[in-house]
């Protein structure tokens, strides 16, 4: 598939799918009896077989396929097409040396892009927006993931965003706001959240999750996070020299576990601010953690080893395996909001979120709830045994300044 047929078909209606062999798949192709490039055939082979004499296809590298549907009747197919072709490609593949055990197995991810006819795009968007949902899939249990591809103006305003984010971040022009978590039973604020913001110079306010996706497609994310942890413990610095003692917890993605240097780097922030480990909770999502397990294992040793908390974030809402609940050594978990939100008057969502508070305290470690809007909730929690909460019924993300005055307020401690 030449880049001019590329460019042409783009301005039709069209899905580009992109398949990700992923280089553990190839070397582990490499490494058994039949070669590399018979593996490769049979898998040109086999994508071949399911299209039309209308639809392209290419082998862009040994790791990645681009196959382009032209004229699809409609979005539905590039979902089933993208599972067709991952199974297709799932199939054993038996080399003409290979005896009977010896199969070379693929666990291929596939991201696409659709375009519709009524919203033309250029090549390099489509093929841009592939490739981003192709990134996306591999942390998908379905490994298959299918987006709708942008405009060119909607491309032109994403790419002047992604470089003012950029720019932005590498400028320290980020904001970092901290919402509060209250003991339930001292009803007293001991920590806070710290959250990204980001308003742009025309007053636009940026969604924090955008934020992070962009961080994270771009290779951004380190530096992401290491902006909000300085940030955090500078301020951490602050609030200690005016009597104030509270802990803070920062977000990690998913992209940070499989960085070996990370913890290092936390050390180093630690020690530049002069602010002792067990302030800080650094959160995963269990997700992240049950995708990258064995990174996830190491980095969790040699962050508590550095004498940080761990937090398991939006827990009950994914995997929810105790086997990792047993091995890994966190010390707080964090109930999704999605079983708080109605816990005053939905019993199941009482028990649920009890057994989860007893879950944690088995395991040793702290119970913290999200989303508590309202007191009937609170004491609802309080009832169960929760041990910490935060939500808009005890405040909102703030400033560092309005957090400083808003905690001795709460707290009810005069100003030195």
């Amino acid at each position: 598939m030449q880049y001019a047929d590329t460019l042409t078909l783009a301005r039709r209606r069209s899905v580009l799918l992109l398949v990700s062999l992923h280089r553990t798949d190839r070397l582990a192709a490499l490494a058994q009896a039949n070669s590399a490039r018979e593996v490769i055939a049979e898998v040109m082979r086999r994508v071949e077989g399911m299209l039309r004499s209308s639809d392209r296809y290419a082998l862009a590298s040994h790791e990645e396929i681009w196959v382009l549907l032209v004229d699809p009747p409609g979005e539905s197919l590039a979902e089933l097409a993208g599972r067709t072709l991952r199974g297709n490609l799932m199939r054993p593949i038996h080399g003409s040396d290979s005896g009977a055990g010896s199969a070379v197995r693929l666990n291929p991810a596939v991201g696409g892009a659709w375009q519709p006819a009524d919203s033309p795009t250029d090549a390099m968007n489509l093929l841009a927006a592939a490739s981003e949902a192709c990134r996306e899939a591999e942390e998908l249990e379905s490994r298959v993931k299918i987006v709708t591809a942008r405009s060119e103006s909607e491309a032109h305003h994403r790419r002047q965003l992604e470089q003012d984010l950029r720019d932005a971040l590498f400028a320290n022009q980020f904001d970092v706001h901290f919402q509060p978590q209250v003991s339930l039973a001292t009803g007293r604020c001991t920590g806070a959240e710290a959250l990204v913001r980001w308003t742009r110079p025309d007053g636009t306010r940026v969604n924090p999750g955008l934020i992070a996706s962009i961080c994270e497609a771009r290779g951004l994310m380190t530096q992401l996070t290491l902006f909000v942890m300085n940030t955090t413990l500078r301020h951490l610095m602050a609030w200690n020299s005016q009597g104030i003692d509270a802990r803070v917890s920062v977000n990690l993605s998913a992209i940070t576990l499989a960085d070996p240097a990370f913890p290092s780097l936390v050390g180093h922030a630690l020690d530049t601010w002069s602010i002792a480990a067990s302030r800080l909770t650094l959160e995963l999502t269990e997700t992240a953690v049950v995708r990258h397990e064995q990174s996830a294992m190491k980095f969790m040793k040699e962050i508590r080893e550095r004498g940080c908390g761990l937090a398991l974030d939006d827990f009950g809402t994914g995997y929810s395996s105790f086997n990792y609940l047993r091995q890994f050594p966190l010390t707080e978990l964090k109930i999704d909001q999605s079983f708080v939100r109605n816990l005053a008057d939905d019993a199941s969502d009482q028990r649920i979120v009890h057994a989860l508070v007893d879950l944690a305290h088995t395991f040793g470690m702290h119970a913290l709830a999200e989303g508590v809007e309202d007191e009937r909730s609170a004491q609802s929690l309080r009832q169960l045994g929760c041990d910490l909460a935060q939500g808009y019924f005890f405040a909102r993300p703030m400033p560092h300044g309005e957090f400083t005055a808003w905690w001795r307020e709460f707290n009810r401690v005069p100003t030195p």
